[in-house]
């Protein structure tokens, strides 16, 4: 039986018409089209990843005064001098810089070698390794300044809690962010960490002291190994 002579018809005429797409203009048209939203697009998503990997990073900075709050707190139950703020670690010659700090953390559990993601950040190289075995160990290769986005004051068990005990190394105390290419977020902002626990994020402003946010172990208005495990070469 033969299909009706308008079906037919219509299976002949599908082709013709599916066959009808973009004229290479329209194409044209339709890629400018796309790269202008995308490029209108990018820097409302640069600068939403910005905010949002600063303020994920707020979390870092309570695991790494958690586990030294704990430290502090345990040292003082068992009057153990090993184990204190960094400040208080340094001065009895227990440290000696930002490497023995974190491996005490480690050794004594406060921190496992896969935790140690927590102090990196952009610019930075996530550590990779382990510590070794026996009561003294080590990490195994050592955590350097490579692996720590982060500076760490050398608070002490007498300072009061608003002293600073975390800051993210690009800012210098009490100096203007300036360096661009500064790890980890160059001048776009910085973020502190004080003894107490809270932390606040600061975006760049023409001048900004961390004196009003916090002050320096010991006092002072300027960065140094005295009062920073790991101070910024270029401090004052």
């Amino acid at each position: 039986m033969h299909a009706p002579l308008w079906h037919t018809l219509s299976l002949m005429a599908s082709p013709t018409r599916s066959a009808k797409g973009f004229t290479r203009v329209e194409l044209f048209v339709s890629l400018a089209v796309l790269a202008i939203l995308a490029s209108l697009a990018v820097p409302y998503v640069t600068g939403k990843l910005n905010r949002s990997t600063l303020v994920s990073w707020v979390s870092d900075a309570h695991a790494i005064h958690l586990a030294t709050m704990q430290m502090a707190t345990d040292g003082a139950t068992n009057k153990d001098p090993g184990l204190n703020w960094p400040g208080d670690l340094k001065a009895k010659g227990c440290i000696a810089n930002l490497s023995d700090f974190v491996n005490l953390l480690v050794r004594n559990g406060y921190l496992q070698p896969g935790d140690l993601k927590i102090f990196s950040g952009p610019g930075c190289k996530v550590y990779q390794g382990k510590l070794s075995s026996g009561s003294n160990g080590v990490l195994v290769p050592a955590f350097t300044e490579e692996n720590c986005a982060f500076k760490v004051y050398l608070v002490k068990d007498s300072d009061p809690s608003n002293t600073l005990f975390l800051a993210s190394k690009n800012y210098t105390y009490n100096t203007p962010l300036n360096d661009p290419n500064a790890v980890p977020y160059g001048n776009k902002g910085f973020f502190i960490c004080r003894k107490g626990g809270d932390v606040g994020v600061y975006k760049k402003a023409p001048t900004q002291s961390l004196q009003s946010i916090g002050p320096l172990p010991g006092g002072g208005t300027v960065e140094s190994t005295e009062n920073c495990l790991n101070p910024s070469p270029t401090a004052p």
